[in-house]
């Protein structure tokens, strides 16, 4: 089966004092998950989940780091991915099955008022991904990674 690389960002802003994780329902699979997508061939995946989040979203996001990363003049170190996941992606008419190795990130915006999306999303709190029959959402439906990485977000800021 082919594979894909893509990068993901679990996004994170305050509201009222509380932070919430940024969700979309994807068109194509119909699952709530974070933003992002392929990686293009001139990228790496620091550069590729920065510029997914600017366009499906209209947001400027920051990739929360480890520390601080090795730069010199023919070597530079980009944010490490918090998880790799490998994801079966089903059929779907306009492509076959295939698996995506997504890079997934931590990222937080100043400007969550400022977002723009074609796709469903909402704004989750930590008592929404505990409780999901409290979610802003009709289907109650976040598959169990996708409330873990939300979780382990959430903890760490």
């Amino acid at each position: 089966m082919k594979k894909h690389f893509t990068a993901t960002a679990y996004i994170a802003a305050k509201f009222n004092k509380e932070y919430k994780i940024l969700l979309h329902k994807h068109k194509k699979q119909q699952i709530w998950i974070g933003v992002g997508g392929h990686i293009e061939e001139k990228e790496n995946p620091y550069e590729a989940v920065l510029r997914e989040a600017k366009e499906e979203t209209n947001l400027d996001i920051k990739i929360l780091s480890s520390g601080k990363l090795l730069k010199r003049k023919d070597v530079e170190q980009i944010p490490e991915p918090v998880a790799i996941l490998e994801e079966t992606i089903p059929d779907h008419p306009s492509e076959p099955s295939h698996i995506h190795i997504d890079l997934i990130y931590f990222a937080i915006c100043k400007n969550p008022k400022k977002i723009k999306m074609n796709e469903d999303f909402a704004w989750f709190s930590k008592k929404d991904l505990r409780n999901k029959q409290s979610l802003p959402i009709k289907d109650k439906k976040i598959r169990e990674e996708v409330a873990y990485l939300c979780q382990k977000l959430l903890s760490s800021i």
